[in-house]
């Protein structure tokens, strides 16, 4: 089992995003994923409502210098949108990522951001098949520019004409490429093409064993090996003293709401719907997540500490340490 972690990091200063991704590696994650917005959201329709004076960094102006800083740990974005850049620019940066990191990129991509980033940016209100249409375009040139001499593509979405991008990056064939989506709905037949690592973003068993049965049998049909594609789940992991029980839930997420300052109907939300969540003691973890993950098939897990949004660099490094000793040997060891 591979255990990596997602590294938010709104409201860090630029000096604990660069000692935080430090002693990531340092505690043995395999991998650190730094998110891709603009602002702090939290999936919401209304731009009036984003957070206006809290720190968000670009994940492709701070990966090269996790590149440069750290040495065994994959680095990478979760998840950069379809839209935020055009392919042919998006293929210089991560080839200049890549080659800084000495192959140890993966680039994650997903057909669309929050609601709120999408309006804030006056993109234009596509379809869930839409946004899925616009990231094929993305990968199929972004693949080409990363591989050939010249690339041209002429399609709905985006156009390059005999295009060049050098240098190449140095992994061969080319960087990893995950895609990460919630259901079998619109991306998974892109991910049997393309994908060397998916996520499941998604907290409902069903639904994550449903999107891996499509997976599956996509890769089937394209003659591809299910097997060499890593699967990835992303996970809020909340450590208590005691066992939570269902009638307790809410109680124990609104009390760690107030702690670390996080509304309350988030963290309920987040839990229950948008991620995979454990919440109970650190004896306890290595079982629960291995019947929600391994024994589904799932071979990484990227846990963030209590929540997958804001969260202060003390409590989340806290969190982190404490995992990576008392959790972290039993999930490398199955």
């Amino acid at each position: 089992m591979e255990v990596s972690t997602l590294m938010v990091g709104w409201g860090w200063s630029f000096e604990q995003l660069k000692a935080g991704w430090k002693e990531i590696e340092e505690l043995g994650f395999d991998a650190c994923y730094m998110g891709d917005d603009l602002f702090p959201h939290y999936f919401d329709d209304d731009v009036e409502n984003a957070q206006s004076q809290v720190e968000v960094y670009d994940p492709w102006t701070i990966l090269p210098i996790m590149a440069d800083s750290t040495s065994r740990m994959r680095i990478g974005s979760l998840v950069s949108p379809a839209g935020r850049r055009h392919p042919a620019l998006f293929a210089k940066m991560t080839s200049i990522v890549d080659t800084i990191s000495k192959g140890r990129l993966t680039v994650s991509m997903g057909a669309g951001n929050s609601p709120d980033q999408r309006a804030a940016l006056g993109e234009p209100n596509l379809s869930g098949m839409g946004r899925a249409a616009r990231l094929e375009e993305e990968v199929r040139i972004l693949d080409s520019l990363w591989k050939n001499e010249r690339s041209s593509l002429e399609g709905q979405y985006y156009t390059v004409n005999k295009m060049v991008n050098y240098p190449k990056p140095v992994s061969k064939p080319r960087p990893e490429i995950q895609i990460a989506f919630k259901s079998k709905k619109f991306l998974t037949r892109l991910s049997a093409e393309f994908a060397d690592r998916v996520n499941l973003i998604g907290g409902d068993d069903s639904i994550a064993q449903g999107a891996l049965d499509a997976l599956k049998s996509h890769c089937e049909d394209l003659g591809r090996d299910y097997n060499q594609i890593k699967k990835g789940r992303l996970c809020a992991i909340m450590f208590t003293d005691e066992e939570v029980g269902p009638d307790q839930l809410d109680r124990v997420l609104e009390e760690r709401a107030r702690q670390i300052g996080k509304k309350t109907e988030d963290m309920l939300d987040e839990h229950k719907d948008l991620v995979l969540s454990y919440v109970g003691p650190a004896s306890g973890c290595v079982e629960a997540l291995k019947k929600r993950t391994l024994d589904m098939g799932i071979d990484e897990i990227v846990m963030c500490p209590d929540t997958i949004s804001e969260n202060s660099y003390e409590n989340t490094m806290k969190g982190l340490r404490f995992f990576a000793k008392e959790v972290m040997p039993g999930l490398k060891a199955l």
